[in-house]
């Protein structure tokens, strides 16, 4: 009898083990789907300015996704101390001379297509001064947002493929040195009731 009830409980823990072992193997099963950029040439290819507007809105309010990675591709992020370290090679680029300065990443997240946009990230939080250590609490540098329109990854899967809508991602185009917006009463420190950058 004993050696019968260790027996049971044997196969009914095997029975556990192999059930689970298959509700794990298929969720790992979805992959991406082959004709990802042929959906995003037609994607492209229908859009209009309405749609982009409708995306915008359905969207979270200043919605920005994080990026899974970041590799740096331009610059460096060293943020000059006064105006005088910033470069006057006429063959420089703008945001190397711009009182907000700002490098270039490669910005991956797996969940959308195109899966490596390239986007600016700000050097300074303050906008750099005229002498040294001279940093204004007036003005602050912000980011300059467009919007992109590309392919979200849904989270369905649908014969063992993801599947992907229509979106728009707030690509952070460059920096600005802005003026700091006054708090205003009933709402945070910034205009928009937070000190966050809104997307433009």
């Amino acid at each position: 009898m004993g050696n019968f009830f260790l027996f049971a409980m044997t196969l009914v823990v095997c029975s556990v083990i192999v059930l689970l072992t298959g509700v794990a193997d298929s969720a790992v099963i979805c992959s991406e789907p082959t004709n990802l950029a042929e959906q995003y040439s037609q994607y492209m290819a229908n859009a209009t300015v309405s749609n982009m507007l409708e995306y915008l809105e359905s969207s979270t309010a200043g919605g920005v996704a994080s990026d899974e990675e970041e590799q740096l591709i331009y610059g460096n992020r060293i943020c000059p101390s006064s105006i005088k370290a910033i470069t006057t090679d006429p063959k420089s680029s703008v945001f190397e001379r711009t009182t907000c300065p700002y490098f270039l990443v490669a910005s991956h997240l797996s969940t959308r297509y195109p899966k490596i946009i390239t986007e600016a990230r700000c050097k300074c939080s303050g906008c750099v001064p005229l002498e040294e250590n001279g940093h204004s609490d007036l003005t602050r540098c912000e980011p300059v947002y467009r919007p992109v329109r590309v392919l979200s990854r849904t989270g369905n899967c649908v014969n063992g493929v993801y599947q992907y809508a229509a979106a728009v991602h707030m690509k952070q185009e460059g920096c600005t040195c802005v003026r700091k917006t006054e708090a205003l009463s009933g709402s945070g420190s910034g205009s928009n009731g937070s000190d966050d950058p809104i997307p433009m």
